[in-house]
């Protein structure tokens, strides 16, 4: 456990949360504390809080969209600070200019992440100006300049950073997602613990699936758009790439081990074979998370452990169990089993691979396929005045979010005016960091603040109780400036935990009145969260349950297209390597999406919670679909097939067809009748069955090795999957509900 802790500790501080928390930190600390040190405290934080606004909007990109974020982000900041200060004076102005300001920074969020924090930047600053009170319209125009030449002070910092680093958050990224995968294989491993609930292990696998996807969603924005990644002109470029494009090969084979859990955990109860699985996969997921780790660190990683002495050890324990089955139709029966070790074993070599491409120098001898066309995988984000235009309609989740904010915005503001509050803006604080265009995350943030807030309170004000040493309480103000913003990203309790005793006891330095000042900032972040909760509630809210059906239709023609260009290794068609990777990239992203969309569906109210147990059904039922047929890819892939039977195009068209069926009754509500099965479903039995017995005879009669013992091992494998997929898809069939009925 104590070994656990300190890879966690490590693996955080090298991660891009840290980097980030200590830039940030660097950049509102030094104004504070220059300024300080000559009389001009004032000054130092209105710096400082112009380069904490922009920080904001540094979130992970190319250089280009990078620089230009911050190019956007500081001139609104400016001209955000500059109308503020302005209007500052007139109550009536100023309550519409909030009105107006967080519907416009909320509509940012239609430009994705980047979009969306440059937009709460712009909220923050609004806020923090509003604290203030100005005498003079040319005070208001200097704090304006300051809070400019603090954000152009972050800019031109970050900028030079990723000069002398610039690697350093893709190899974050890279890093950060494989310890993503390392600890969902770890959680997949729990399959293979008879102490522990399946049900409850599908549900941690199915979540952490989303984590996993949202990784290498963000890996694939910041290097799959490097001119030198796609060209592999640099050997850390290339590297990083190699690396990735294995592991998601690999991603896939994990995915690829779906089998009947409960069946095999009945088959073996009472072997070691089992516990010796479950041993063997955790001992993956540790080197798995010592290269992830590795890659965060810009270091060389090493095998800790041979993994292929360990997966001989649990292969050598199932073949001895095999072995003692009497007959060959039992033997054969464990055949589907054996793909377990087949996919650990490529897995292996996958792990060593990666291990090795960490080593720079022998990254020239590898080569990735150009025709691959890297940037294909990536997400286009159109940055223009059309898409802005065309979502200001009610039909848009996004408009409506933004309309919620600003009126809860204007509502705090007026609320704090009635209760003659000297803290009005922490009310408009709290809204701006918990109001999110989703019900549930509004209410998961609503609950994250509030608790964090109070604990933090709690901790400040024992600190404020116990020293009245200013350089006591600075150096502890530090560490809390540095927990708030490394920890923003990568755990949000802990984050305001932080936050709310540094911003106490930057109080206690400005306008010194501690007790009062712990109190009040627990008063409006309950007030401020009971606004943002019950705006997100009563106004437009946005449930999960009437954007479900469109997932669902994009996940069904996702994995339609993916069964297609597999089974193209299974016909005479010509397999397209890219067609087949960006199907599957497909699957994996509509998969998450389905997935997220139903989890935050389950933290909304019960009565917006429409078919969840024919829902949860039908994600599971999903996951298990894309399963097989990572299954079946993963085997013609590994063993180059050599019996291709005519069957197997009939039996695609029929599972195509009842896919269709799916599709059709969850989009328009037809449902049609259970086809009949092929008759290549029987004759690929009947021709297994043949195999079968010619093969008994091969070993009565001392036979080793043959043709037909191959032929009956390649068919029975693809039978299994064939039958497998079916079974999923009438399982699916029953389980869909018509998507009507669900936005309804």
């Amino acid at each position: 456990m104590q070994d656990r802790w300190f890879k966690e500790a490590k693996a955080f501080i090298f991660s891009y949360h840290f980097s980030n928390g200590l830039r940030t930190t660097l950049s509102v600390v030094v104004p504070s504390v220059i300024f300080a040190a000559i009389g001009h405290l004032n000054t130092g934080i209105a710096i400082s809080m112009g380069a904490l606004c922009t920080a904001l909007a540094d979130v992970p990109g190319t250089i280009l969209h990078k620089r230009n974020g911050l190019l956007i982000s500081t001139v609104l900041i400016f001209l955000t600070a500059l109308g503020t200060g302005l209007l500052l004076p007139y109550t009536a102005l100023l309550t519409l200019w909030v009105g107006l300001c967080s519907v416009f920074y909320s509509m940012l969020l239609i430009y994705g992440n980047r979009g969306g924090n440059i937009g709460i930047g712009g909220l923050i600053i609004m806020v923090s100006i509003m604290a203030e009170s100005y005498v003079s319209w040319q005070l208001a125009v200097q704090v304006a300049l300051l809070t400019l030449s603090g954000s152009i002070w972050y800019a031109l910092l970050a900028l030079l950073l990723w000069q002398i680093r610039p690697y350093l958050t893709v190899q974050q990224t890279l890093g950060d997602c494989i310890q993503q995968t390392a600890r969902y294989l770890r959680q997949r491993a729990d399959f293979y613990n008879p102490a522990l609930d399946i049900t409850d292990s599908y549900r941690d696998v199915l979540a952490q699936q989303v984590v996993v996807n949202e990784k290498q969603e963000a890996v694939r924005e910041l290097l799959l758009k490097m001119r030198s990644a796609q060209q592999g002109t640099t050997s850390i470029s290339k590297s990083m790439v190699l690396i990735f494009l294995d592991l998601v090969d690999m991603y896939e084979q994990i995915t690829a081990s779906q089998i009947d859990y409960t069946s095999l955990q009945q088959r073996f109860a009472g072997t070691g074979v089992i516990t010796s699985l479950h041993h063997t996969i955790l001992k993956f997921a540790e080197e798995l998370d010592n290269i992830g780790i590795a890659v965060s660190a810009s270091q060389r990683s090493m095998p800790k452990v041979n993994l292929k002495l360990e997966l001989e050890r649990a292969r050598r324990e199932f073949k001895e169990y095999q072995a003692t089955l009497p007959t060959l139709k039992e033997r054969a029966d464990l055949i589907p089993f054996e793909s377990i070790f087949d996919n650990l074993q490529n897995i292996t070599q996958r792990i060593y691979n990666m291990h090795r491409l960490t080593r720079l120098e022998r990254v020239k001898d590898s080569a990735f396929d150009h025709q691959l066309e890297l940037s294909k995988f990536t997400t286009r984000q159109r940055y223009d005045i059309t898409t802005f235009r065309n979502n200001l309609t009610f039909k848009s989740h996004i408009f409506r979010h933004a309309i919620r904010t600003g009126l809860a915005m204007i509502a705090g503001f007026l609320l704090g005016h009635a209760l003659q509050l000297s803290k009005t803006y922490w009310i408009l604080l709290t809204i701006v960091v918990i109001m999110k265009p989703g019900f549930s995350l509004t209410k998961t943030r609503s609950y994250q603040r509030i608790l964090g807030t109070i604990i933090g309170a709690f901790f400040a004000a024992g600190i404020l109780y116990l020293t009245k040493d200013d350089t006591v309480i600075f150096c502890v103000m530090l560490v809390c400036i540095l927990g708030a913003y490394s920890f923003q990203t990568y755990h949000y309790v802990t984050s305001v935990v932080f936050m709310t005793p540094f911003i106490i006891f930057l109080l206690h330095f400005l306008h010194p009145a501690d007790f009062d000042n712990v109190t009040q900032r627990v008063l409006d972040t309950i007030l401020g969260g009971g606004i943002a909760f019950a705006f997100n509630y009563i106004f437009w809210p946005s449930w999960e349950y009437r954007f479900l059906p469109e997932y669902i239709l994009k996940n069904i023609s996702a994995n339609k297209q993916y069964l297609t260009q597999v089974m193209n290794l299974y016909t005479d068609k010509p397999f397209s390597l890219f067609a087949y990777k960006l199907a599957r990239k497909d699957v994996h992203v509509t998969t998450a999406n389905l997935t997220a969309a139903f989890q935050r569906m389950l933290s909304e109210p019960r009565s917006k919670q429409k078919f969840g147990s024919e829902l949860y059904h039908f994600v599971v039922l999903s996951h298990s679909l894309s399963s097989h047929i990572a299954q079946l890819s993963a085997y013609a892939l590994q063993h180059q097939l050599q019996y291709k039977r005519p069957e197997y195009k009939d039996i695609l068209l029929y599972l195509l067809t009842v896919m269709d069926q799916i599709e059709q009754f969850v989009s328009v509500g037809v449902f049609i009748p259970d086809m009949q099965l092929p008759p290549a479903f029987q004759s690929l039995e009947e021709r297994l069955e043949h195999l079968l017995h010619v093969r008994q005879e091969q070993i009565n009669n001392g036979q080793g090795h043959t043709v037909e013992r191959e032929e009956m091992l390649e068919i029975k494998h693809v039978r299994d999957q064939f039958h497998a997929l079916h079974t999923v898809l009438k399982d699916m069939k029953k389980a869909a509900v018509h998507g009507a009925a669900i936005t309804d």
